[in-house]
């Protein structure tokens, strides 16, 4: 061994004079913004990677929260966030494969058939190198999901978990200052604001403080909750109004909480009572604006439906015409001529348009014999999510990790009725939603689980088969 040292000394010394001659040859490259941007991603994932289970989801969500905000760098990370998935879903992959726990389920080869049906709708798409790489995106989240999401979470839920609270209620009161104090609206389009809140904080925040124990810690999510439920209705986000209402009334009746969902109501009134009596021209108004707001998106002539109604009727003449294999994944051509300046990589104005619901826009995309799979798979999440809500009913225990889970999963898939994301991989609440939906499978209860009692999950268990159970502290 000691034999070695000089031949380690004399690698080491040409390696850092390939370096350094590197660093000279180029140094003009060090005055330029994007070049020093680039260095500074690539530190920043390999210091994740080096505790890949604890740090890399953080950055991963943080890659696409960026990329979808308005805030500084934000074109940035645009193109950083695809670094970010392809490092995510490779290392992820390799790791688990040599993980003892390594499982796949049916939720993983139906997505990977997924991934071959956009493929092959991209061979018809006028935009064939959009698609494909459209369809490459697709498949880089869906084996994160199935691989690096999976590290982060099983074995550490507590600690998982209890940073994902922490993590929703600095979101929230961060977003609170940015609207109500600086007047920033981060978020950009209110329809954003809204799923952000209603898909990624609300059904966590609302579990969070179900089940917190202390009142301090209790107060403190119950204070995040009510913020959020505001910025929501601030947004008048039609499907996060809608999606939060559902997922509480649907969280409360499993769970048989009907005096929390009375005093919520009664809450709700006390508050509409309050603002009637100091108020009353304030609370007409407001709720004849709201109204007009939130049910007819100014399209009052056309009824409740009225603001989807164009585009829904868009894409279904657009499905008639391409019938079984669609226009290609990730692309709806606008007729409008792309020219010189097309981008072969980024969505443009040329191919994508509002479609008004994720169901209708995958249906135009992959066609009719291309969706099979895509149903498949969100059948598949859809009955995980009942038989979850069969438990809560059966039990009446809020204290298991799959709750959280599945009502993000079921306030998901009741926003995508009215908005685009569901398979659009560069939007932040589809990477969100996809991981949760594929770790909805591994944390499933037993149908034996009667009564979860309070357990702490070691690290080298597997919550598929000992019970991932919500730790009171």
């Amino acid at each position: 061994m000691n034999s070695l040292k000089p031949l380690h000394w004399v690698a080491l010394t040409l390696a850092l004079g390939i370096v350094a001659f590197a660093g000279i040859a180029h140094f003009q490259y060090f005055g330029s913004i994007s070049f020093l941007g680039a260095v500074f991603l690539v530190e920043v994932i390999i210091a994740c990677l080096w505790k890949y289970d604890e740090r890399f989801f953080i950055l991963l969500m943080i890659a696409f929260l960026w990329a979808g905000m308005h805030v500084p760098l934000q074109d940035a990370w645009t193109s950083g966030r695809w670094v970010v998935l392809s490092v995510g879903a490779l290392v992820g992959y390799a790791v688990w494969m040599n993980d003892p726990r390594r499982r796949f389920r049916l939720v993983h080869l139906l997505a990977l058939f997924c991934v071959a049906s956009a493929f092959v709708s991209a061979t018809v798409s006028p935009f064939l190198q959009m698609s494909a790489f459209k369809g490459f995106s697709l498949l880089l989240l869906f084996l994160y999901c199935a691989a690096g999401a999976r590290l982060a979470v099983l074995g550490r839920e507590d600690r998982f978990f209890r940073g994902l609270l922490l993590g929703c209620e600095m979101v929230v009161y961060g977003t609170a200052i940015c609207y109500f104090v600086t007047g920033q609206a981060v978020w950009g389009n209110p329809n954003s604001l809204g799923a952000a809140m209603s898909i990624g904080i609300f059904p966590v925040l609302l579990w969070g403080w179900l089940t917190s124990d202390g009142r301090t810690i209790r107060f403190r999510r119950l204070v995040a909750l009510i913020l959020c439920t505001y910025l929501i209705v601030f947004s008048m986000a039609r499907a996060g109004i809608i999606s939060i209402v559902l997922v509480t009334l649907i969280f409360c009746f499993c769970l048989h909480q009907y005096k929390l969902l009375a005093r919520l109501v009664g809450l709700a009134l006390l508050f509409a009572a309050v603002t009637g009596v100091f108020a009353p021209d304030t609370l007409s108004r407001s709720f004849g604006e709201m109204t007009d707001a939130i049910l007819y998106k100014g399209h009052k002539n056309d009824g409740v439906l009225g603001s989807r109604r164009s585009p829904w009727e868009k894409s279904l003449s657009i499905i008639k015409e391409h019938p079984w294999f669609g226009t290609g994944y990730g692309t709806s051509p606008t007729g409008e001529d792309p020219g010189l300046n097309f981008g072969k990589f980024a969505s443009s104005s040329e191919t994508s348009r509002e479609h008004g619901s994720g169901y209708i826009t995958l249906a135009e995309w992959v066609g009719l014999l291309g969706v099979l799979p895509f149903v498949a798979l969100l059948v598949i999440t859809a009955r995980n999510v009942w038989r979850v809500c069969v438990w809560m009913n059966r039990t009446s225990n809020a204290r298991h990790y799959s709750i959280p889970v599945a009502m993000v999963v079921l306030s998901g898939l009741l926003h995508a009725n009215f908005e685009d994301w569901l398979f659009a991989v560069g939007a932040y609440p589809c990477v969100y939603f996809w991981v949760f939906a594929f770790l909805l499978a591994d944390l499933m209860p037993s149908p034996a689980l009667v009564q979860a009692s309070p357990v702490i999950i070691r690290s080298s268990t597997l919550p598929a088969s000992y019970e991932a159970v919500a730790s009171s502290r």
